[in-house]
């Protein structure tokens, strides 16, 4: 888990908004978490200037009820490479291959 920012306010379309630490790297799909590790949603899109943006988030559930100025967390992989293989077969120097 990686700080990102903190919790703004929640938007009347159900989003959550949060201003980003500065040189926090993070993308759209991240998956967004809140002190205690439970799952809070994932971002949506980045707005705002380079030097001070935001994050708009869809919730995983709708009563989410953050308090403003709350810490968030970035879950990162263990393994980010790692691909989807299931179904498939590696076959030495050459690529993956759909199972027969």
């Amino acid at each position: 888990m990686t700080e990102v920012g903190e919790i703004i306010h929640k938007a009347k379309s159900g989003r959550l908004i949060l201003k980003l630490f500065e040189m926090t790297k993070i993308n759209t799909g991240d998956t967004i978490l809140d002190s205690h590790g439970k799952k809070i949603g994932n971002v949506n899109e980045l707005i705002g200037p380079v030097n001070s943006p935001y994050a708009s988030v869809i919730l995983l559930d709708e009563n989410f009820e953050g308090r403003a100025g709350e810490t968030v967390f970035r879950f990162i992989s263990k393994n980010p490479n790692k691909r989807f293989t299931k179904g498939f077969k590696k076959i030495r120097g050459q690529r993956l291959r759909r199972k027969n």
